[in-house]
Formats: C-alpha cells, sequence, structure tokens
C-alpha cells in the first residue's frame, strides 16, 4: 500500500511541475491561460485539473508560490548570511540579474494580473524589509550612508530591478548584461556608501 502511495504522491508532484511549466510556456506564447488549455497541454482531463485546483486563481496561485519560492528562499539565505552588508547587497542585485535572465515575461504577466497593492505588498514584506534592515546594518557600522535605510532600499531596489525592467523598451536589442549589472553595483556603492 505504501508503494501505492508514493507513487501517487510522484505522480502529483510530477503534474504540478507540469503545470508550472506549461503556464510559463503560455505566458511567453501570450496565449490566454484557460483550465481547458492547461489540462489539454498537461495531458489530463479538465476534471483532473479541477481535483487539484478549484479554479484558475488557485492554479495561478500554485505556479507563483512554485516560481517565487525558490527566489525568496534564495534571497533570504543573502539576506541572513553573515557576510558584510556590501557583499550581500553584491549578491542580491547578481541575484536579480540572474532570476531576469529565467523569468522576466512570468513577472511582467503577474504585475499586469495583480492589484498594484498586491504586488507593492509582496515587494515590501519580500525585498523592502529586508535590504532596508541590511542597509540599516551597514548604518550602525558607519560603511553605508547614514540616511532612513527605507530610502537606501527603494535605491537598490530601483536600481537593480527598475533598470531590468527598461530592457523591453530600449531601442537597441542587444544589452551586455554583465556590464548593466557592473553599472548597477558601481552606482549602488557610490550611493549608499
Amino acid at each position: 500500500m505504501a508503494g501505492i502511495r508514493k507513487k501517487k504522491e510522484l505522480l502529483d508532484q510530477l503534474l504540478r511541475q507540469e503545470i508550472v511549466q506549461v503556464i510559463l510556456t503560455m505566458i511567453q506564447e501570450g496565449t490566454p491561460i484557460t483550465m481547458d488549455e492547461v489540462a489539454r497541454r498537461c495531458g489530463v482531463s479538465k476534471g483532473t485539473l479541477y481535483n487539484y485546483f478549484q479554479n484558475k486563481e488557485e492554479l495561478l496561485d500554485h505556479v507563483h508560490r512554485a516560481i517565487i519560492g525558490p527566489i525568496l528562499n534564495a534571497h533570504q539565505q543573502i539576506f541572513e548570511s553573515q557576510e558584510d552588508p556590501l557583499t550581500r547587497l553584491h549578491k542580491f542585485i547578481e541575484s536579480v540579474f540572474a532570476i531576469h535572465e529565467r523569468i522576466a515575461t512570468y513577472f511582467r504577466f503577474v504585475w499586469e494580473n495583480k492589484t498594484a497593492e498586491d504586488v507593492y505588498r509582496e515587494r515590501v514584506e519580500a525585498l523592502m524589509h529586508p535590504i532596508a534592515k541590511i542597509c540599516q546594518e551597514g548604518i550602525d557600522k558607519g560603511e553605508f550612508i547614514n540616511v532612513d535605510p527605507y530610502v537606501l532600499a527603494e535605491i537598490i531596489y530601483g536600481g537593480a530591478i527598475g533598470t531590468l525592467t527598461t530592457l523591453g523598451y530600449r531601442d537597441t536589442t542587444h544589452v551586455d548584461k554583465q556590464k548593466l549589472l557592473q553599472d548597477v553595483k558601481k552606482l549602488i556603492d557610490k550611493i549608499i556608501c
């Protein structure tokens, strides 16, 4: 009996992973996300999909948690490390640039489909509070400029994430992202130190 249960758990996990990949593909294609289409692409019936999710919103919440969870965990490790504040901020910026390569289209989709308040609340809880905490540590050690830590957090957030959001709107098709990353880190260093 335990073997059957283990097999079912594995199949459930595989289907949930497949759903995430299917929805990411649909977002990149610009295909409307419907329960019918997700079920068809996953090779299951719509009823099977409803065994896992009550509606499309619950399905999209699952996808969001599956994508954002590992990102938040990686950021949490950076934020809580014992390294000096500037090193942690550099690692955070590097992480943002690495994440952007993989799922920028997904985040544009989220921003278009969530309320501004939901996006802002998630940003503050997941990023602004931890970045401000690092900034406060840098201020307390005399390594950062002595200003409100949330001002610094907003500058860091805007410098890293804001820079990446403009990539799709630039006139040039080729941007050296490594140079861009170095430029952002250099600018942040000049502002905060």
